[in-house]
């Protein structure tokens, strides 16, 4: 189904993925200027920074389908943001959860990884229901 003919709802709800896809892809985009692409200051392994990088361009793809495709952006939104925060939380296990700082410090230092946590529970609860409306 076509954008223009969903329920409001449902366009709201679009609207606010593809806004948290677009934040996502500016900080990747700003991070690929100011360092380069598959930059060695990512102190990570190879994968990651491919998997990081690549969100440069899969996360406004992601955004652009929610308006154009919504099934299949609703699809790639939910697989990238699912990805995004399992990657991370394992990526920064050990900073995160085993040798924690205080609560003040890990919001400080952690509040991007607890925004896509909370952005990534917004498209999973709100996936079935929207895709179904997108039929």
């Amino acid at each position: 189904m076509k954008f223009k003919n969903l329920d409001r709802k449902t366009k709201y709800i679009l609207i606010i993925q593809a806004i948290g896809m677009l934040m996502g892809a500016s900080t990747h985009l700003q991070w690929v200027i100011n360092n380069g692409f598959l930059s060695d200051k990512y102190n990570a392994p190879f994968l990651t920074r491919i998997f990081w990088d690549s969100l440069t361009f899969l996360d406004p793809l992601a955004a652009f389908l929610l308006i154009l495709r919504p099934r299949k952006g609703l699809i790639l939104t939910l697989a990238i943001i699912t990805l995004d925060v399992i990657h991370n939380n394992l990526f920064y296990m050990d900073e995160l959860y085993i040798k924690s700082p205080s609560l003040k410090v890990w919001f400080q230092r952690y509040w991007m990884i607890l925004g896509q946590i909370i952005f990534g529970l917004f498209v999973c609860l709100t996936f079935k229901e929207n895709y179904k409306n997108t039929q």
